[in-house]
């Protein structure tokens, strides 16, 4: 488990699957992604065609950069996926505290020398009382003095049973490019 904390947030970030597990208010000590004895967290999956594959399951991260207030890790495509998903590729997942939110920066480089199909897709599931609502490129979740925001302009975000859905479908990603998306998790 990778933590980085701020004077006003604490997060924590599992490795093995890059998933963001923790969001405490230093303040208060409060884990919003605690709900009773479950603890919540923020799935990401990255498929690369209509095959299913989550590779972001499927292929080990690997921590390449870790500060008080960040962490970054990679997952680099392999012979075995390569036999299944014909594309070299590298995603790094970034977690940076900025004052009261989390930005979530995924960077996807294609190093084939073809246009490689993908989608990006995180999760959240929503915890029993928080009010929702949604607006252009922002989804709030509110509870007694509390909110958090999930916002983007890359993926669409949506609250589909009872969780928040952003997802880049069906993207495709030219021959040796790349792509910066960003998603943001603010506490106010």
């Amino acid at each position: 488990m990778q933590t980085i904390e701020s004077s006003i947030l604490r997060a924590a970030v599992d490795e093995k699957d890059a998933q963001l597990v923790n969001f405490v208010s230093q303040h208060d000590q409060i884990d919003y992604f605690k709900d009773g004895d479950s603890q919540k967290k923020l799935g990401i999956a990255f498929m690369g065609d209509d095959q299913g594959e989550n590779w972001a399951e499927l292929l080990p991260w690997t921590v390449v950069d870790k500060g008080d207030a960040r962490v970054s890790l990679a997952l680099i495509d392999d012979s075995a996926s390569y036999k299944r998903f014909p594309y070299h590729f590298e995603a790094i997942l970034s977690y940076i505290l900025e004052g009261n939110r989390v930005a979530i920066k995924y960077y996807l480089k294609n190093n084939s020398h073809k246009e490689m199909p993908f989608s990006v897709l995180f999760t959240l599931p929503i915890s029993n009382g928080w009010t929702e609502s949604e607006n252009v490129n922002e989804i709030e979740l509110s509870k007694k003095d509390v909110t958090i925001k999930l916002a983007s302009t890359n993926f669409d975000l949506a609250i589909k049973n009872k969780q928040i859905v952003a997802v880049l479908d069906k993207a495709k990603l030219d021959g040796d490019s790349d792509v910066e998306l960003t998603l943001t998790l603010t506490l106010s």
